[in-house]
């Protein structure tokens, strides 16, 4: 009882401030978890590619990818790599195995990416920046009390000084990264309104770009007279009256003025897809347009009957 009594009574002042550099190293590590929590989210949805109905798993299977991933392999592997990059910057859009694949099966492919461009000299910053933040979290977590005394008061009073400082750079960083998040969210959400339009399933499935191009090699159109050729052919070509007669039955909706063109020879010459040849007709006296695939012509049958006297073949 008397050694209890006499035994000196701990430093009340220097209790109080390692108890201060405790709250503020703690407030330090929940910042850079919130972080590093942040950045995995990003990057789980930043990019995805898949047939339909395989892009949410996709992401799902990069968030597990970088679920157990540290800070350093999260800016060097991922971040660095992918997310920020120069003006210069040119991705690979070659086509992957899963594409080849989706394709020859028939399917559609999806495939999308978000990164963030930067002059050079910027991007050179933002990343020596980034490695700094890096490395100011692992000497918080492994080396604050080799650096501080803290059984020493007036080592305690700079330890929370530097944690004050320290959190004021996380903070900073934590606050860009949600701006980056923000404008990522604003671009997916203009996304998802975009495929949810119009000009979204006229690209898809009629190759038409929102700016009026057409891809006409991979067109609704090109392809419904592809169709119109296998089914109306004569001896490799097809009259163009016959193939009009023909599309409305499975294509109605493909018609000249969709492609801003007037008349359907109009969309012959534009889309430079097919031989066209116009002949006159002897029982009329009338020219006929006929038409063939440049590349892999359909097979050759018999034309159905159509609305108007068959031609002589032209020699």
């Amino acid at each position: 009882m008397l050694d209890k009594l006499t035994a000196p009574q701990p430093n009340q002042a220097l209790v109080d401030v390692q108890r201060e550099v405790q709250r503020k190293l703690g407030r330090c590590m929940v910042r850079v978890q919130q972080f590093e929590r942040l950045m995995k989210a990003m990057l789980s949805s930043s990019a995805a590619e898949g047939a339909m109905g395989q892009i949410e798993s996709s992401k799902e299977a990069v968030a597990r990818d970088l679920n157990n991933k540290s800070l350093g392999n999260l800016l060097q592997e991922y971040f660095f790599a992918d997310y920020l990059v120069d003006t210069d910057t040119r991705r690979d859009e070659s086509e992957s195995a899963a594409e080849s694949k989706a394709l020859a099966a028939g399917l559609p492919f999806f495939r999308y990416r978000f990164y963030i461009q930067m002059e050079p000299a910027v991007l050179e910053s933002t990343k020596n920046a980034l490695v700094k933040f890096r490395d100011l979290r692992n000497e918080l977590v492994h080396h604050l009390i080799d650096k501080f005394n803290i059984d020493d008061e007036l080592s305690c009073q700079a330890a929370v000084a530097y944690l004050d400082e320290s959190y004021a750079t996380i903070d900073g960083h934590y606050i860009q990264l949600k701006e980056w998040a923000l404008g990522m969210e604003k671009a997916s959400e203009h996304q998802a309104a975009f495929m949810q339009s119009r000009a979204f399933i006229d690209l898809l499935f009629d190759g038409i770009s929102p700016d009026g191009t057409v891809d006409w090699p991979e067109s609704g159109v090109v392809q419904a007279l592809r169709k119109a050729e296998t089914a109306c052919a004569l001896n490799g070509w097809t009259l163009l009256d016959t193939a009009i007669a023909w599309l409305p039955s499975d294509y109605s909706d493909q018609t000249p003025a969709k492609y801003l063109c007037k008349t359907w020879r109009q969309v012959l010459k534009r889309s430079d897809q097919f031989e066209v040849k116009t002949i006159t007709n002897e029982i009329g006296g009338k020219g006929q347009t006929w038409f063939r695939s440049k590349i892999n012509p359909p097979p050759t049958q018999y034309a159905r009957p159509a609305p108007t006297p068959q031609p002589h073949w032209p020699t």
